[in-house]
């Protein structure tokens, strides 16, 4: 399926081999992948490149990558090599020979377009060509070096001889003469690379006369050679493998490390559903940013910005939860270029509690079942997780009977769950931890408790990303197979390792502290993954509310009710009830100004320097009248206006709650 970008963007091109590879037995090439991704990882971070910016692919015995555009080329020369090379030698430091690496780079830069096959472009076939070039691997054969570079002529040109930090004298000019590039490039050796010793036989040493037995033993094949020539019975040539698909993989960060293994052993095992052996696929499997970066990017059908911002276009999406699939669909309603197939799920994970052994015996102590109204200190939830998104449905769904979001009082009601969360460690003391059944049983001190009320489950949906106007059949039929893969024996068997209950709800045989064999009882919800998202985000927004009032005791108590909404990280300032009291907000950081009045108060300035809202309490009958100063203050800065007196059967208590709930929309609404 590919990304097809309407415009190509220009990429730096990174290409590394690891040189004998196939020279190896299975374990140690396994061993030399996993240490060339992580030295890999581990260098672009060393010299401020984000590996997970990168558009990567795997290459069996190497690495294909895409530096994203707005990185400096000069940063990637002058930095990754001397940060690989480290990498190298620590990785090696610890490894006998066999898994030693030793790699052959290539670094170009050019114009670079995604289309139904993968990427292209004149710069990502020349790197390849050079990666193949004859001095790069007469270079790293004839001297100890860990690894050889090669760079275009014009990447040579252009970016290395005008930096000095490149080093451009430590690169030499060669010849190159690979297919269709016939030319010049500049190869670079770290520390020029001690050459390596031949050893020739000592001058006198006599060669011994080879037996006739072994002289006609290697006679036979040569003879059967020269019948089968003779003959016209030469074997057919076999014809060349097609190149392997790219099937991108966007898995949510609780899946990633099981999925990868999973998604790997099927892309090992392809050569045999090949008549030929050939491999059939490569596999990217990646998180993105986040699970809400992703569902953001696939509702707006993947653009060319996403490519670096978010990662490589998926052709599969496994996220938590159905809920974030109905979001995105939603969100492509309109559009016919992306298509979401929804298939079934992979594995299932019940939202849960953890807690301490000693809260739990507090709090469940009993059944090992708990009501969340009893959850006082939970830890931080991030709704940009699927996780986070279900725990936070929860939470939600027990505060408010359900998921009606549009109830005047959510936004307080929503903020009071909210500045109760703390970033104190989980499962120590009274703090507790909400999130999925495998995260909590795999978090150290933490004994799970299941809610009485039932359980939501996160379904982990199998979802195929379509493009209509771009279809790939082989394509197709991998995504089709790995969806086999993954609800085979086999595989349900190592999620149920890795903590997962499989389709049918089993869990494994060594299941945490509290962990039920049995499953839970089912909170059947549907929420509307976006809404829940946006109104959890907005109440956990720390806001600054300034407070202007008369000094009347009426007031005073209503402006102490709006200091007790703050939470931690809130903040309330007392602003001067005058005419330029909104600016004297603004001024102050202030998101939020109420006006509390028992009295005639003056007009309120309507022109501010900043966004700001107001809140009008007036505590007298008719303070909210149309031509009044305080609603005309709170229609200019688009908030609402409440008088708190007794009048069409609502007495003040009830009207005090509606003003607080006014309040708190103005402050943390969506």
């Amino acid at each position: 399926m590919g990304t097809l970008p309407q415009h190509a963007l220009h990429r730096t091109v990174v290409v590394v081999d690891v040189s004998a590879f196939s020279q190896r037995h299975r374990t140690p090439q396994e061993e030399i992948r996993r240490g060339l991704y992580t030295a890999l990882e581990s260098a672009f971070e060393d010299c401020g490149l984000d590996w997970s910016a990168t558009h990567h692919e795997d290459r069996g015995d190497g690495v294909f990558v895409l530096v994203p555009p707005d990185v400096p080329k000069s940063r990637v020369v002058s930095g990754l090599p001397h940060a690989l090379l480290g990498e190298l030698r620590r990785y090696n430091a610890t490894r006998n020979e066999d898994a030693r690496i030793r790699l052959r780079m290539a670094i170009t830069a050019g114009e670079v377009q995604h289309d139904e096959h993968g990427v292209v472009g004149d710069d990502v076939t020349l790197a390849f060509r050079l990666l193949d070039a004859k001095p790069l691997r007469d270079a790293l054969a004839h001297s100890t070096a860990l690894f050889a570079l090669i760079v275009s002529q014009r990447f040579f040109e252009d970016v290395i001889r005008p930096d000095p930090a490149a080093d451009p004298d430590s690169f030499r000019r060669v010849d190159v003469d690979v297919k269709e590039v016939h030319g010049h490039a500049w190869l670079h050796v770290p520390n020029g690379g001690a050459p390596v010793l031949n050893r020739r036989p000592t001058r006198h040493r006599k060669k011994r006369a080879k037996p006739r037995r072994a002289l006609a033993l290697l006679m036979l094949p040569l003879l059967f050679v020269g019948i089968t020539n003779g003959a016209g019975a030469a074997p057919p040539a076999v014809p060349p493998c097609p190149p392997p698909v790219q099937l991108n993989v966007l898995v949510s960060a609780e899946k990633e490390e099981v999925v990868r293994s999973l998604a790997l052993e099927l892309e090992d095992d392809s050569g045999r559903h090949n008549p030929l052996g050939c491999k059939e696929f490569n596999a990217l499997v990646f998180t993105g940013k986040s699970a809400k970066a992703a569902a953001e990017a696939l509702g707006r059908g993947w653009q060319p910005s996403d490519l670096t911002e978010v990662g490589a276009e998926p052709h599969v999406w496994l996220p938590d939860t159905t809920a974030e699939v109905r979001a995105v669909k939603t969100a492509l309603l309109e559009r016919t270029d992306v298509r979401l197939h929804l298939r079934q799920g992979v594995a299932l994970s019940p939202v849960v509690l953890g807690a301490s052994e000693e809260l739990a015996a507090q709090i469940a102590p009993q059944d090992g079942e708990v009501e969340w109204r009893d959850v006082t200190r939970p830890a931080a939830v991030d709704t940009s997780s699927g996780v986070g998104l279900a725990a936070a449905t929860a939470l939600v769904h027990a505060e408010l009977g359900g998921l009606d979001l549009s109830r005047r009082d959510v936004a307080r009601k929503l903020h009071d769950i909210t500045r109760s969360t703390t970033t104190d460690e989980p499962c120590v003391g009274g703090v507790s931890l909400i999130g999925s059944e495998k995260a909590v049983a795999d978090t150290e001190g933490c004994r799970v408790l299941y809610p009485r009320a039932g359980a939501l489950v996160l379904d982990h949906p199998f979802v195929e990303v379509e493009r209509p106007d771009r279809p790939n059949q082989r394509r197709l039929r991998i995504v089709h197979r790995f969806l086999e893969h993954l609800v085979s024996a086999r595989a349900q068997e190592q999620f149920r390792r890795a903590g997962f209950r499989d389709v049918a709800g089993n869990i494994g045989a060594r299941p945490g502290p509290g962990v039920r064999l049995d499953q839970p009882r089912r909170l059947s919800v549907e929420p509307d993954a976006r809404a829940v998202r946006e109104a959890w985000e907005a109440a956990s927004r720390r806001r600054v509310i300034g407070v202007a009032r008369d000094g009347s005791p009426a007031a005073n108590v209503f402006a102490n009710l709006v200091w007790g909404l703050a939470g931690p990280r809130d903040q309330v300032i007392d602003l001067p009830l005058t005419e330029g009291v909104a600016e004297a907000g603004v001024e102050q950081g202030a998101n939020v100004v109420v006006l509390v009045s028992a009295a005639q108060v003056p007009p309120i300035a309507k022109a501010v320097s900043g966004p700001v809202r107001v809140v009008a309490v007036g505590i007298t009958e008719g303070a909210c009248a149309a031509s009044t100063p305080l609603y005309e203050a709170a229609q200019a800065h688009g908030g609402q206006c409440h008088e708190i007196v007794a009048r069409n059967g609502s007495g003040p208590t009830q009207r005090q709650e509606d003003a607080l709930d006014a309040v708190a929309r103005a402050a943390w609404g969506g």
